[in-house]
């Protein structure tokens, strides 16, 4: 039986959502790096902004806190979450960011899955969040959701094999998950294609609704 593949894209994306929410909370609520939270929802006096704050005064107000100190994390973590908003859609200033967090706190492996999730749902580049992923799975090789991220990155730039292989030890990490007879249905599949094959192009925003196929470059 073929998988629903708008099913797996759509669990994916939920991931994706909940990582955003996880990295929102960490630095609203408990303060990421500098160990103090920012006040998002300071009032409108000159140097803060509110929850009304346009996008544009929101953005200056990260970017002044950087220039006063660009190690402020807090601030980089603010203006991810502000780019990554399906509304702004800044989605490689997101990732610009999040990397600048991670040259202060490389063994944090939710920046590393984030920056994944935005080039896999929001990008459609699952080629670039491959050596994001090999990157997390090596130093955290307990971590089954960047497995299951990684797999669906080889899967969907065409590493068929490269994916099974993957998924294979996802699913020997977390046997019982949400979306494991998923993964065990998308195996199968995959084992009667070609060990790789040409990358599909999806249409932005529809999920799991394919073109025609392009050479893989």
């Amino acid at each position: 039986m073929l998988l629903d593949r708008k099913k797996i894209n759509r669990m994916t994306r939920w991931g994706a959502i909940i990582l955003a929410l996880l990295f929102l909370l960490s630095f609203v609520l408990m303060g990421v790096g500098s160990g103090t939270g920012l006040n998002v929802f300071a009032g409108c006096s000159k140097g803060s902004i509110s929850s009304n704050s346009s996008f544009s005064d929101k953005e200056k107000y990260y970017l002044d806190q950087l220039e006063e100190n660009p190690e402020d994390t807090d601030a980089m973590l603010a203006l991810v979450a502000l780019y990554s908003d399906n509304s702004i859609g800044r989605y490689e200033d997101a990732i610009s960011y999040l990397e600048k967090y991670l040259e202060l706190n490389p063994s944090d492996i939710d920046a590393r899955l984030r920056i994944a999730a935005i080039y896999i749902n929001d990008l459609s580049d699952p080629q670039s969040a491959i050596p994001v992923l090999m990157e997390a799975t090596s130093a955290a090789p307990d971590n089954a959701q960047a497995f299951y991220l990684l797999g669906l990155a080889q899967r969907d730039a065409g590493q068929n094999q490269a994916a099974i292989v993957t998924w294979g030890h996802y699913l020997e990490m977390a046997p019982d998950s949400a979306n494991a007879d998923i993964i065990r249905q998308e195996i199968e599949r995959l084992k009667t294609l070609p060990a790789t094959t040409p990358q599909q192009q999806t249409i932005p925003g529809v999920e799991g609704v394919k073109t025609e196929e392009v050479p893989t470059p």
